[in-house]
């Protein structure tokens, strides 16, 4: 038991701003912060693993990433993609090839500030000892923790939307326990009535509604024909939201390349 005296000036990074994830974003008060809980929502192929992975290789953050949705080749070559500038189809020839070498160089430059865990089908568990590993193995809890995605970690509950909510106050434990924060990637309906492809979901289109105790939840999505990556502020406790996804940021995006861009120019810079 502690008075919020105790809390001023005391070292700690709860609650501190990780690195921005985009200028748009900044502007309209998105940001991941330390020990809490984030959500990232789209449509199967909405490009909930393109913010994710983008940002982690980005951001230069100390990161444990549970790709439990993709295997380890396919994440090699989209970060391998980010990290050159190249299309992820370009990437599979190089490693499959004698430039291989060319991709380990640029992923050991690039992307060697994560460490990914490729169980399909993880449990609360598994992700705690995982985080445990990194902190035996660096001293410290890793500074962000990405989980992708939700559907696929594994719980003792039959009921799907239990075992939803039940993962997630998993998380948002863990994230104050090590002081992480934790970015976890999920599902909404594809019920034409909630969302279409091109545009963000509202909060309501949430598969098991877990937007309870996330502080930040966005909904994505990615518009492949017009080159933009679409984001609606769905919860946001240290800004201005809008459950309904009416309201949205539009970013650029090269979808080949697994990159997003601030605005259009920056794309065709």
């Amino acid at each position: 038991m502690r008075s919020l005296l105790q809390v001023v000036g005391v070292e700690s990074p709860a609650g501190h701003p990780l690195a921005e994830i985009m200028p748009q974003l900044t502007a309209a008060g998105v940001q991941f912060r330390q020990a809490q809980l984030h959500l990232i929502a789209a449509q199967p192929g909405g490009g909930k693993t393109m913010l994710a992975l983008w940002y982690a290789v980005n951001s230069k953050i100390p990161s444990l990433y549970f790709s439990a949705d993709s295997d380890s080749r396919t994440m090699a070559l989209r970060a391998g993609a980010i990290t050159m500038n190249k299309a992820v189809t370009e990437v599979e020839r190089m490693m499959d090839s004698e430039a291989s070498v060319l991709l380990e160089d640029a992923l050991a430059e690039g992307a060697n500030h994560i460490r990914f865990s490729f169980d399909p089908s993880p449990s609360l568990q598994d992700i705690e000892e995982e985080i445990e590993a990194y902190v035996e193995l660096y001293g410290c809890a890793p500074t962000a923790v990405f989980v992708d995605n939700l559907m696929n970690v594994a719980t003792t509950s039959d009921n799907e939307w239990t075992a939803i909510r039940d993962s997630m106050s998993a998380f948002h434990y863990m994230a104050r326990e090590y002081e992480s924060a934790f970015i976890v990637l999920h599902h909404v309906s594809e019920n034409e009535k909630m969302s279409t492809p091109n545009f963000p979901p509202p909060r309501k289109a949430l598969m098991g509604k877990p937007a309870a105790l996330p502080e930040l939840a966005l909904t994505v999505a990615l518009d492949s024909s017009s080159n933009t990556y679409r984001v609606a502020v769905v919860k946001n406790r240290h800004a201005k939201a809008d459950p309904t996804a009416e309201e949205f940021i539009s970013l650029a995006v090269e979808p080949s390349h697994m990159t997003l861009y601030n605005t259009t120019a920056d794309l065709h810079r």
